[in-house]
């Protein structure tokens, strides 16, 4: 069993999708997208690879706690709807967000997602979302298709549409624009998963933290330097942790990228996420915790990833994109149910699904 010590995990995304056919709202889209992840689950150890029957069902958000809180060392998790427009329900619907919040109130907050091309008032929407279950931030695609088929590309930095969703945003208080990049789609453009985009909406609105989910798992080096220059650009590796379990070298350069124009700095920017269900949380945690990493270069000279920094992947700086104080959530996880519950070792016994072998 892997030791983090007195280490607070927080995994800053985690979802419960709805992956099952039922749920394609434009099929010849869906089903790329679920292959997509059927191949990544593929690529996992055995005992932590669901079949993917499995994988392609509707998820409930009591299977994602158990995995989370009882089957890892994870202690507090971020839960992300989804407005991937293919999917009725975005994929991860709104009302999982709500139960997963009621059902943990001690260790968990949420993001609301827009569609912010399709929707005739996103804006009102999201003032909806804030009333219904007080999200902290806003989740955001680069993709988004009409029932048709339509694909339209969603950049960070329009003018028309992205800008006065971020004033909302900020007027309504919330504290983080999260936006899906690296990973397309599917057969879809290319140019709206790139990261350059985001840059002029961080010099725009400077109060907001901008943070790009599944950084470094394509445009590595562009998405360090995004990093390095703007103080509220952060980093989060959903999907781009896969690499420590399926090519751990690849994984050491992705960081190497990563971390090459802030130097040693530039650690504070990276932020854990696992995307349970997606991969097991506590296979990740295993590999990330004893991963040796190599001598790191950047411009400002050689260093390396010790345990300290990893505490600070793994949850401080989660606590300073987020404006959370972590000692507090740490104290208010002390005696809920989960406190003194035994680790689960076996993947995904708690959920009652098959895996392919154990």
């Amino acid at each position: 069993m892997v030791t983090l010590d007195d280490v607070f995990v927080v995994d800053a995304v985690s979802h419960a999708y709805n992956q099952a056919e039922s749920n394609f709202r434009v099929p010849r889209y869906a089903e790329q997208v679920a292959d997509i992840g059927v191949g990544l689950e593929d690529a996992m150890p055995d005992r932590y690879k669901r079949t993917p029957e499995t994988f392609l069902s509707d998820w409930p958000v009591e299977y994602t706690e158990d995995v989370l809180f009882r089957e890892s060392q994870t202690d507090f998790s971020v839960f992300h709807p989804q407005s991937i427009t293919v999917f009725h329900d975005g994929l991860t619907s709104l009302e999982k967000a709500q139960a997963f919040l009621e059902r943990n109130p001690t260790r968990s907050a949420a993001l609301g997602s827009i569609d912010a091309v399709g929707l005739e008032d996103p804006q009102g929407e999201l003032t909806r979302q804030v009333e219904a279950f007080d999200p902290h931030g806003v989740k955001v695609y680069p993709s988004y298709w009409e029932e048709s088929g339509t694909h339209h590309g969603f950049k960070m930095d329009d003018p028309e549409v992205a800008f006065p969703l971020w004033e909302h945003v900020a007027d309504l208080g919330l504290d983080v624009v999260a936006v899906h990049k690296a990973m397309p789609f599917g057969a879809v453009p290319m140019d709206s998963y790139e990261v350059g985009d985001v840059e002029e909406a961080a010099a725009s609105f400077p109060d907001l933290t901008f943070e790009i989910v599944h950084g470094g798992l394509t445009f590595a080096r562009e998405t360090g330097w995004q990093i390095a220059r703007f103080p509220n650009v952060y980093v989060n590796l959903e999907l781009t942790l896969a690499e420590a379990v399926t090519t751990p070298k690849t994984f050491a350069e992705t960081m190497q990228d990563l971390l090459y124009a802030g130097g040693k700095r530039a650690i504070d920017k990276i932020i854990w996420g696992t995307g349970a269900p997606h991969f097991h949380p506590q296979l990740l945690l295993k590999r990330f915790w004893e991963f040796d990493f190599p001598e790191m270069e950047s411009l400002s000279g050689s260093f390396t990833i010790t345990q300290a920094d990893k505490r600070k992947i793994l949850g401080e700086n989660f606590a300073d994109a987020h404006g959370f104080d972590l000692d507090e959530l740490e104290a208010q996880t002390v005696d809920d149910e989960y406190s003194d519950a035994e680790l689960v070792e076996e993947p995904w016994s708690t959920t009652g699904f098959e895996v392919v072998s154990s």
